[in-house]
């Protein structure tokens, strides 16, 4: 590698004397937290079996563990030159050497970048502006530490090719079955999304990862373009682009272009990485940071409001009971009285909503409450023409304030009964997924529109609703450390739980 390359990748993400201060400032901050970083990576690598035979002895991972952290310290001090770019090298030289498999280095660079992400939102939450800033740097850097990482497992591939053309015939054939089997390890058992296509856009090559993401399998995917598969071309900046997953849904890849050397002009590589939990944290650190203010807001309005409300609704009490039986004020007397209690309970629900009351949290059976809740909504639900059934299944511990998750469901299942509508049905699903306690609320109603922001305040799609139901709803389940996702699956409305696990 030469210095141009780093040159070639700073130009390319756009990295320059702004993130390089960005970066330096935010050493001190994000240093404390280099070890614990490194530990949960090889505490992670040591779950794997390819990975572990790499690990001969628990003096080398101590050591390993410095040199990440050490990795991690360069990485946000510099100076990004020829020699950085040097050391980079024999760091991705030694992966190679030693056989990592490519998908555990990114998985060590997915999970530095959400940490350092994170800690760096945090430090900055307070500054958005800073907060971008170092957000930007945190990206580019890291994307020029995987360009270089990616180069160094290219540059060993092609020196394989060579050294095997210069050994006698039946070696070489031997040395092949090993090189296909390690580019089946790197290219096609990764992590990451590899195609390959000619300059017009056709695909030659797509790997096993894009075959299970978009569930097209790789023969249909040589019938067609880049574009028509992606929405995006081949070539240029990294771009991130949305994938219709055949697996989970829609996910959001990062792609990153270059071009390879062939026999008959040249071909274009795109490597993609799911970034979509990474933009999922992005967004509910956002909504977070917008709700604690808004509801800041409507605790000191509320205030406001209550007290003169109240004066008033005790004014209006006396004025009726001292008016005539029959006087033709009585009416309207009386519509005013009931637009201030109506007017009341939403000052309540704003307080509700702005000052929740600390958790009282214990070990409980998240099916047991759904079950008590689903036994106290079954004459609502009659009542409403609607036919309410909770998912049969096994108990889920969980971590809860009980009394708070009913609240909850109250709220999902009154709004599953009024969007279903009579002759509608609302389903409760409790089950384990992925070491997490997950609770489905589900409904057959029209449901709401694609981006809808249905946790903000204030927003409603009913005539006369308030908007703060789902808004509380989210501030429950937040502050139970757990999240809540809304939205559409074969025609159901789905409000989806996670929780922690008892």
């Amino acid at each position: 590698m030469s210095e141009s390359l780093l040159d070639e990748l700073k130009r390319y993400v756009g990295f320059g004397p702004d993130d390089e201060e960005a970066l330096r400032e935010l050493r001190p901050v994000l240093e404390p937290s280099f070890r614990a970083i490194a530990d949960e990576f090889y505490a992670r690598l040591n779950l794997h079996d390819e990975a572990r035979h790499v690990l001969r002895s628990p003096a080398q991972v101590e050591r390993l563990k410095s040199t990440l952290a050490d990795w991690m310290g360069e990485m946000l001090s510099g100076p990004w030159d020829a020699a950085y770019l040097a050391r980079r090298a024999r760091i991705g030289h030694m992966h190679v050497k030693i056989a990592l498999p490519q998908r555990y280095m990114f998985g060590a660079m997915t999970l530095v970048r959400l940490h350092l992400g994170d800690l760096a939102a945090r430090h900055h939450r307070r500054d958005p502006e800073r907060s971008a800033r170092a957000t930007r740097a945190l990206a580019r850097i890291l994307d020029i530490e995987l360009a270089i990482m990616l180069e160094t497992y290219s540059e060993a591939f092609v020196e394989r090719v060579q050294s095997l053309e210069r050994q006698e015939k039946n070696r070489l054939v031997e040395r092949l079955v090993l090189s296909e089997a390690r580019y089946d390890e790197i290219v096609e058992k990764g992590e990451a999304l590899i195609v390959t296509t000619e300059p017009d856009g056709r695909i030659v090559l797509f790997n096993r990862r894009c075959e299970a993401l978009t569930g097209i399998d790789r023969a249909t995917a040589a019938s067609r373009t880049f574009w028509e598969i992606f929405g995006t071309h081949a070539e240029g900046a990294p771009v991130e682009t949305a994938i219709a997953s055949a697996e989970r849904g829609q996910r959001w890849v990062r792609w990153h272009f270059t071009t390879l050397p062939a026999s008959q002009g040249k071909l274009l590589c795109a490597i993609g990485i799911d970034v979509t939990d990474e933009r999922a944290l992005a967004m509910r650190t956002a909504r977070a940071e917008r709700l604690a203010a808004l509801g800041t807001m409507a605790a000191g309005l509320a205030h406001e409001i209550r007290n003169p409300l109240n004066a008033a609704q005790l004014q209006l009490t006396l004025l009726q009971r001292r008016l005539p039986r029959g006087d033709v004020a009585s009416q309207p007397a009386a519509s005013a009285a009931a637009e201030i209690r109506r007017l009341g309970a939403l000052v309540e629900e704003f307080l509700q909503f702005a000052r929740p009351q600390p958790l009282r949290t214990a070990r409980a059976d998240l099916r047991a409450t759904a079950q008590s809740v689903t036994a106290l909504m079954a004459p609502e639900a009659v009542a409403a023409g609607v036919e309410l059934a909770l998912v049969p299944g096994d108990p889920v511990p969980a971590i809860i304030d009980e009394e708070r998750l009913k609240q909850v469901l109250l709220n999902l299942l009154r709004n599953g009964f009024e969007a279903s509508g009579k002759g509608g049905q609302v389903r409760i699903e409790v089950r384990l997924e992925n070491g997490a306690a997950r609770l489905e609320v589900a409904d057959d109603g029209p449901g709401f529109a694609d981006g809808d922001p249905v946790f903000e305040p204030f927003f409603t799609t009913k005539e006369g609703g308030t908007g703060l139901g789902l808004a509380i709803v989210h501030r429950i389940v937040t502050d139970h450390g757990g999240r809540i996702d809304a939205g559409r699956r074969a025609g159901w409305t789905v409000f989806t739980i996670t929780l922690p696990m008892g």
